[in-house]
Formats: C-alpha cells, structure tokens, sequence
C-alpha cells in the first residue's frame, strides 16, 4: 500500500532535517525530497515549524504507545525491562535521523513545545516506573525512588553520548545486553 502524502512530507522532512538542520532546510527542500508541490506541502503543514513539532512529537508518542504494550505484556518486571532497553536501542539505531534531528536543532525548541515534549517524557518516567514498582513487588529489583530509577534509566537510553555504544558492538542484541547488564547490576534484588 502506498504511503499517504503527509506521512511522505514527513519521512522528507526527517531526511532533511538530519542531513542539514532546521534552519538550512527550506520548504521547497522539503517539498522536492517528497515530490510535491509547495502547495501541498502548506495544504498539510501550516509552517516548518509546525512539521517539525509534529515530526518530534510523533517519535515521543511512537515510543511511549510501545512502552505501554509492553509495560501491559504478561512478563515480570526484569523481561519487561529487558523488552523496553531492546526496543528502545533498536528503534534508535535504526532510526538515528530522529536523534540527528533532536541534536542538532534542540536550541529552536520553545518553552511552550519544551512542554509538550517533557509532558511525553513523564510518560515514559510513569510506564518505566509502573515496571520498576511490579519488580519491587516481585521481589526482583531493589530501589527507594522508582521515580528516579525511571528518569536514570530513559537517561542512559537516551543520552546522546550512550549513541556512541551503539556503534561499538556487531549487533543491537549486544547493546541491549551490555545496558540491560549495567542497569540490572545497580538495581537488581540480590536473592
């Protein structure tokens, strides 16, 4: 099945964003990578501004409807950790336009869109913190701030020096490994 137009303005915009930045990348850039019109472009998208919002805020949604499904899975609170670091690394390793993106544009995001993004933050923080609390109850993860173990943990996933693992290893199961071993040392329940 054929992609839609704005999921094709879209997949240009985080092609141009990444290669050059929000400010070097024009409309009609964007335009002529998904091979329509300016007008079409304006017809789904009010401004670049408003495309690069909804490009950010899709990736933050993308990643916490995942971590839901997998928080709501029938796995103990260690899997289900597992599951996320994996999920988590292989989306951005396969995906390191979205992180280009955030790096290198991160001083054009306003106040009011810092919200929006720290309001998906907190839902990830909750998700993450809902798994670390079954483990607690479980017996198998040991923390007196779930809370914060949350924040440290999408902290390690996410900071962009832990991008620099992800080229150090033949595959993504090795750094899933390597950060679910690091994480798990410091909070696993010791029997």
């Amino acid at each position: 099945m054929a992609k839609d137009t704005r999921e094709e303005i879209l997949e240009a915009a985080l092609n141009m964003f990444s290669i050059n930045n929000y400010h070097a990348t024009s409309m009609s850039m964007i335009a002529e990578e998904a091979g329509v019109s300016k007008g079409t472009l304006y017809w789904h998208f009010d401004s670049k501004e408003d495309l690069f919002r909804e490009l950010v805020l899709a990736g933050f949604d993308y990643f916490n409807e995942n971590y839901k499904k997998i928080q709501s899975e029938k796995l103990n609170a260690k899997e289900k950790l597992h599951e996320i670091i994996y999920f988590s690394i292989k989306m951005l390793s396969e995906n390191l336009k979205m992180g280009n993106i955030l790096q290198n544009n991160i001083q054009l995001i306003s106040s009011e869109f810092q919200k929006k993004m720290i309001e998906r933050h907190k839902s990830a923080i909750k998700v993450i913190k809902l798994v670390i609390e079954q483990g607690i109850e479980e017996e198998t993860i040991k923390t007196d701030n779930p809370h914060n173990t949350a924040v440290m943990i999408l902290t390690l996933i996410f900071n962009t020096h832990s991008q620099e693992l992800y080229y150090n290893f033949d595959t993504i199961k090795d750094d899933v490994d390597f950060i679910y071993n690091f994480i798990m040392q410091g909070i696993s329940k010791e029997a």
